[in-house]
């Protein structure tokens, strides 16, 4: 008999949509979270609010401490984990933010604006105080009273929300000189590699970009992504090519191709390594998913209407 397998946050994740790029999960208590739960990264910016419990969260080789009132903010695909403090109580409220797919919803954010909003929130795991940024921590529980009341034109509200947030957190990272001038090395090869992932893409190329070495400019990659540069390079491919998978009907083949893979194998390969069902099941599993998800949108229109249509009746 195999082992059970674990379920991962990424499968809730996989449930955003570009209509509405955003997860929250508030509310979320960690009993236990220590030294051996397994580092675990997520195809989406996240960001986190604490509201109860201290420890810390680790990424590969790093560790940030936060505490009640702290603003977590881990960058997409960044191997990470959460270790509470002695094994206390912790409860976290956290949005996890497709930010390609939100910036596309405002017209006014261009994709220059876009990159720089991009370099500043994409870095390692940073931890802010909420005494320090009461206007960010104002917005951010907003969004998750707002998410959570689901109340007429919530997800307009939310999103409206959310670009404030993001645009007021870009400010204040910019300020933080130190570590843009830290990652600022990886950048070439960072925007080389969304750019360009559909080719073969080599290590020694973009550390030439760098002006590394590929020794350096691998042990640099690990340390500031969390993963190796050909892993990082994986998740990209793998990212659009659910985007693919949910939104055409290209075969699985073609799909591969255009994220890179030479072979439909490797292709298989490489997105069940990450989202532990070949690239056929996950997308059966999505169109289930949206298919429910409109069946019960269509369900309360038609509620909706018979409402309206009593309610006119009566006055008539």
């Amino acid at each position: 008999m195999g082992r059970k397998k674990k379920r991962y946050v990424e499968d809730h994740i996989f449930r955003i949509y570009p209509d509405y790029p955003l997860l929250v999960l508030d509310k979320i208590a960690w009993a236990k979270a220590g030294a051996n739960d397994p580092l675990h990264f997520h195809y989406y910016l996240e960001i986190g609010y604490c509201y109860e419990g201290q420890g810390t969260i680790i990424s590969e080789g790093e560790e940030a401490a936060f505490c009640q009132g702290s603003i977590s903010l881990v960058a997409p695909n960044l191997l990470h984990a959460t270790r509470n403090e002695k094994g206390m109580y912790n409860m976290w409220g956290y949005l996890f933010v497709d930010l390609e797919d939100f910036v596309k919803l405002f017209s006014f954010i261009d994709e220059r604006m876009h990159m720089k909003i991009c370099r500043q929130l994409f870095y390692g795991v940073r931890i802010l105080d909420e005494r320090k940024y009461e206007q960010l921590t104002f917005l951010l529980k907003q969004i998750f009273r707002t998410a959570g009341e689901k109340k007429g034109t919530y997800k307009m509200q939310v999103m409206s929300l959310l670009c404030s947030f993001l645009f007021m957190l870009y400010d204040v990272l910019e300020h933080r000189v130190e570590e843009e001038a830290v990652s600022l090395p990886l950048l070439p090869a960072i925007d080389y590699i969304y750019d360009h992932y559909m080719e073969q893409i080599k290590v020694g190329q973009l550390a030439d970009m760098c002006h590394f070495s590929e020794s350096h400019f691998r042990k640099v990659f690990q340390k500031m992504k969390g993963l190796g540069p050909v892993d990082y390079i994986n998740c990209i491919r793998v990212r659009e090519a659910c985007r693919m998978l949910q939104n055409t009907m290209e075969p699985i083949r073609i799909v591969g191709e255009k994220c890179g893979y030479l072979s439909i194998s490797s292709f298989e390969r490489n997105f069940k390594k990450r989202m532990g069902v070949l690239p056929a099941k996950w997308r059966e599993e999505r169109r289930l998913y949206r298919k429910k998800e409109r069946g019960e949108d269509e369900i309360k229109q038609i509620l909706v209407e018979e409402r309206t249509g009593d309610g006119e009746e009566n006055h008539f």
